[in-house]
């Protein structure tokens, strides 16, 4: 029998709450009873809570979380395949397969988003221009459906459910196990170099002219500089080492354990912190050997990072832009932001390379820009004026970060709406699988 224990749950940008019946599956027999007692508010799978949104959120329904689903399965080391239960997460493949020889190839910014989120949102990180997205990865899925029904769903087995779940945001059903690829690497470091960056345009181009040279390319930007030095920020380039010599300690771990009022977020002590650390790198820049950790999860040396923005949470605006259209689409971007006096810790670009293979995935050739905000009024009027600049530079916004946009949007934005719909509307005809995020986006048919 189903243990339900009601809880309130949020996620990363704790804008959003839910509160919800949750069980907590060890199996897929207990998964499978979970699944069947779900009822008209339907269920939604729960990983690392790492969403910034509403995507794994469920307010008055039920929700599985899947952090019992914690098991490595196997490793063939000649293929580099591995296949562990949904609820691994990036810290168990760290520990477990960097002193192997071995690698995640895609990685969220944070180690705590398990392997089921990766794939439920196709993750993408700073190398997306050169291996792609999380999805490009896997080599096949387990999805418990609606029916309790186990299926395998590959590119050559049930494409059409393996497209839908990738970037489905866990409404075709519930991940049981993942297979994917590790890639082999030299050492468990990354050698880094950080360059200062003088305006918008400076970034762009030094992301673009480095893709086919740097493995890694990830540009923080100072979201308070304004007029000439509007885009300026600081572009990480980095590779992997050859060698784990002289590898930088990691950094302490400083939790952030308060809240601060909002008078700190005042766009004047915002533009001293940032100018504060544009200015702390030297002008001629630095270089550094970083274990894989803190190269690749810097922020999970701060935990409780996402306190900093008070005690309303945040909401992140993550923008994708094609490449011909990424300059002007960011620029513009960068001028509303302006122009509303949105105050920001966190701006951050990276090139992206191509389209997912999910029917709802996010990347495309172009350029990805993210942009925490404090949650304040007057946002929800700047995401409205951010959609509309997207939309018309033929940009779309990252789902896995959003709670705000609107179902009109949604449905431009991605245009294989209507065959993921088709896709979802023969798996789960009841509905059985819904989020707070499927229902403000109007994704089910009617």
């Amino acid at each position: 029998m189903t243990d339900w224990t009601q809880a309130t749950l949020t996620t990363w940008g704790r804008s959003r709450f839910a509160h919800s019946a949750t069980a907590a599956p060890e199996d897929e027999a207990a998964l499978r009873e979970a699944v069947g007692a779900s009822h008209t508010r339907g269920v939604i799978a729960y990983g690392g809570g790492r969403c910034y949104g509403d995507a794994a959120l469920d307010d008055g329904g039920q929700t599985i979380l899947t952090r019992n689903l914690n098991r490595i399965l196997s490793f063939d080391p000649a293929t580099g395949e591995v296949v562990c239960e949904s609820g691994v997460d990036f810290t168990a493949l760290l520990e477990r397969f960097v002193p192997e020889g071995y690698c995640f190839p895609v990685s969220a910014a944070t180690a705590s988003v398990t392997v089921g989120g990766a794939f439920a949102n196709d993750i993408h990180s700073k190398n997306h221009h050169a291996v792609g997205s999380f999805g490009h990865h896997v080599s096949w899925i387990d999805l418990m459906l609606a029916s309790g029904e186990v299926v395998r769903a590959s590119r050559k087995e049930n494409d059409d459910i393996f497209r839908a779940s990738l970037g489905g945001i866990g409404l075709t059903g519930t991940v049981l196990r993942v297979c994917f690829r590790l890639m082999p690497v030299a050492a468990g470091a990354a050698d880094a170099a950080y360059r200062r960056i003088v305006d918008v345009d400076e970034m762009i181009d030094t992301i673009e002219a480095a893709r086919e040279t740097h493995e890694f390319l990830f540009g923080w930007v100072d979201a308070m500089a304004r007029g000439a030095a509007m885009g300026r920020g600081i572009l990480e380039l980095g590779n992997f080492a050859p060698d784990a010599k002289d590898v930088a300690p990691p950094p302490p771990v400083k939790p952030i354990r308060f809240q601060p009022p909002s008078a700190l977020l005042h766009p004047a002590l915002l533009t001293w912190f940032t100018n504060r650390r544009f200015n702390s790198l030297p002008s001629g820049g630095r270089t550094a050997r970083l274990g894989l950790g803190p190269f690749f999860f810097p922020l999970d040396a701060m935990p409780g990072f996402n306190r900093v923005y008070g005690r309303r949470g945040f909401y992140s605006i993550h923008t994708g832009f094609p490449q011909e259209s990424q300059r002007a689409g960011i620029r513009a971007v960068m001028e509303s932001l302006t122009a509303a006096r949105a105050g920001s810790f966190a701006a951050v670009m990276k090139p992206m390379r191509g389209p997912g293979d999910g029917l709802l995935s996010f990347p495309m050739k172009g350029m990805a820009y993210a942009i925490d905000l404090p949650r304040r009024a007057g946002i929800e009027e700047l995401h409205r004026d951010i959609e509309r600049i997207v939309l018309d530079h033929g940009g779309r916004l990252y789902v896995a970060k959003d709670a705000l946009m609107r179902a009109e949007s949604f449905a431009q934005m991605f245009p294989a709406l209507d065959e993921f719909r088709e896709v979802l509307a023969r798996l789960d005809p009841d509905q059985r699988f819904q989020s707070d995020m499927s229902r403000r986006l109007a994704i089910h048919a009617r």
